[in-house]
């Protein structure tokens, strides 16, 4: 039987650049596994296929890879640094898009990890690495494993240091020594603390550690394909990528967020990567998939897509009243190869309009073409905006 000391595997973590080293079994993990059947059961995944696949694939580690004997869960933190005051005409990203993505940093650090212990071995043992792109419960991995517990907000925390950390994993056939037996990682130590709950702006969360994710903002920017309720453009805010406030509010990130810790990896920092801020502008100009990708090609805002970023943005610029993009969302309303896109812009341009009321002229010309637009959701849209604003 492969094996290796838990110092060992610690060890060649640190040279990778891997603090957060966690060893738990290949078994399957049960009562997770009933919790997500409920959880899909009452739809809260919404668009999210990949987390509809069965239950026994998401919670077993060894229908992944045949023969796991154990599996290693890794943390790296992300850039916890002040965030600066949103400049007019910008939106907010998520704490982890700030840098590359995450993913590829990730799965090649693992990967550097198993070629160490390869060579310590003298033999490649099996194994399988992974960074968010696998079918497994990767938190409830990780509480198993006593690297943080889940708290309120479904997220991983670590009682010192809180749950800005990426995730990353390691299946392979080999048997690791020295593992203590970890602390019940599933068991919240959020005692009565209910920020993350009730300060959602989008209401998301039906109870402890129950999101819907219908209702999630994070959902809404990234994962969701189509148009916006109404409402739901009301939801996002500020926020054009993803968003932090279940874990700006927590107590548990009160700490780093007070130091600014710098991330784990450089890759991971605003320096190198989209930053804490978008332009609205410089998104509703970029008219083509190429142009989209040579702007944020190797950052996690590609997941959105050209479409849902320009989306977003045209409802953060109503939302935060720019009128100073007026003219950007007219001509995006009116050319945009998109109908979601065009749809959108319409809405955002009549809500603006609505602020400043010199634009009547302008938004009945807006108004009139919309209404012709070959799209349906573009027509209705401009009909529904014609009926409040006239």
């Amino acid at each position: 039987m492969k094996s290796i000391s838990l110092a060992t595997l610690r060890e060649c973590a640190s040279q990778v650049g891997l603090s957060v080293v966690a060893v738990t079994s290949a078994e399957s993990l049960e009562l997770d596994r009933e919790r997500l059947e409920s959880w899909q059961r009452s739809g809260y995944a919404g668009d999210m296929a990949f987390m509809n696949r069965d239950s026994s694939l998401l919670s077993s580690p060894r229908q992944v890879l045949p023969g796991a004997r154990s599996v290693v869960s890794v943390g790296a933190y992300y850039d916890r640094t002040p965030r600066e005051p949103l400049l007019p005409g910008y939106g907010r990203v998520a704490r982890y898009a700030w840098g590359r993505d995450y993913h590829k940093v990730l799965r090649k650090a693992l990967e550097a990890l198993c070629g160490l212990i390869a060579s310590r071995l003298g033999s490649t043992p099996q194994y399988r690495v992974f960074a968010d792109s696998v079918p497994l419960l990767e938190r409830a991995i990780a509480g198993r494993a006593g690297m943080g517990f889940i708290g309120k907000n479904t997220m991983l925390i670590l009682p010192r240091v809180g749950s800005f950390l990426f995730l990353g994993e390691v299946l392979w056939d080999l048997e690791i020594l020295d593992v203590d037996s970890p602390p019940a990682g599933g068991v919240s130590r959020c005692g009565s603390c209910a920020r993350c709950l009730t300060e959602c702006p989008s209401k998301a969360f039906v109870s402890d550690r129950i999101l819907d994710a219908r209702r999630c903002i994070s959902y809404l920017t990234i994962e969701k394909r189509d148009s916006l309720s109404w409402e739901e453009r009301g939801w996002l805010g500020e926020w054009i990528f993803g968003c932090d406030v279940c874990q700006d509010v927590c107590p548990f990130n009160a700490r780093s967020l007070k130091l600014g810790s710098r991330p784990d990896r450089d890759e991971f920092s605003s320096d190198n990567g989209v930053g804490q801020a978008l332009s609205l502008r410089e998104v509703l100009a970029i008219d083509t998939d190429r142009e989209f990708i040579s702007r944020f090609g190797g950052t996690p805002v590609t997941r959105a897509k050209r479409a849902g970023l320009l989306r977003n943005a045209a409802v953060v610029a109503a939302n935060t009243r720019a009128l100073p993009l007026m003219d950007d969302l007219r001509r995006v309303a009116q050319q945009d190869v998109s109908s979601m896109v065009r749809q959108h812009a319409v809405w955002a341009y009549c809500v603006l309009a609505g602020i400043d009321g010199g634009h009547k002229s302008g938004v009945s010309a807006v108004l009139e073409k919309a209404r012709k637009d070959s799209a349906i959701e573009v027509t209705h849209e401009a009909e529904a905006c014609y009926d409040r604003l006239f």
